[in-house]
């Protein structure tokens, strides 16, 4: 075979490959002065500052005096902090209400006869009367919806209940408490298995 036949029998072997090949690219391969520079990760969408809006904030009667409809998660501790510090360590429990609660918030407590501030003052007055409270932790979080939510966990301490466990969670928008649960159990600590029990 001649030199010119086994130059076009090559051409033709590499002529599907370099059709499929990319361009090059002289400003991927730059040389700069320095280490090595990986190339920079495309950015990731930002999360958003505020969560979800609710017009709940408006129709459940926030205090727009002493609340804000949007707030950052650190502003929404600090509210959930300073509203625990009040009802349950001063038991100014009027006091907390009116300034973080909306006046016809949800209230889902099995213990409390209906909803709204009204019936919670009423409630928990008595009940945390002559008591005492020990906050554990708090934290607060988005759900998978943008929904805002702060959880106080405590140990209650009561002259006629005993000792118990409580679970107290705010659905919230800002720093208004809208939605109301909470989870309670005797903490019966001599009949656990576990060493370190509730706490």
């Amino acid at each position: 075979m001649h030199l010119a036949q086994l130059s076009l029998a090559f051409f033709l072997f590499l002529l599907p490959i370099l059709s499929t090949a990319r361009p090059f690219n002289s400003h991927q391969y730059r040389r700069t002065s320095g280490p090595y520079q990986p190339p920079s990760q495309p950015s990731q969408p930002s999360q958003p500052e505020f969560p979800r809006f609710s017009p709940e904030y408006y129709s459940l009667g926030c205090p727009q005096n002493t609340t804000s409809p949007y707030a950052s998660q650190r502003e929404q501790l600090e509210a959930l902090i300073s509203y625990a510090q009040l009802l349950y360590i001063e038991q100014d429990v009027a006091q907390a209400y009116h300034t973080y609660a909306a006046t016809n918030f949800i209230n889902h407590a099995p213990e409390v006869p209906g909803d709204g501030t009204a019936i919670a003052i009423a409630t928990q007055t008595p009940m945390l009367k002559g008591g005492s409270v020990q906050i554990q932790r708090q934290f607060t979080g988005y759900n998978l919806t943008g929904a805002a939510f702060g959880v106080t966990y405590f140990k209650g301490i009561s002259p006629v209940e005993g000792v118990g466990v409580i679970a107290d969670i705010w659905r919230m928008q800002g720093t208004c408490l809208l939605e109301h649960w909470d989870v309670a159990e005797g903490a019966t600590l001599n009949t656990t298995m576990n060493p370190h029990p509730y706490f």
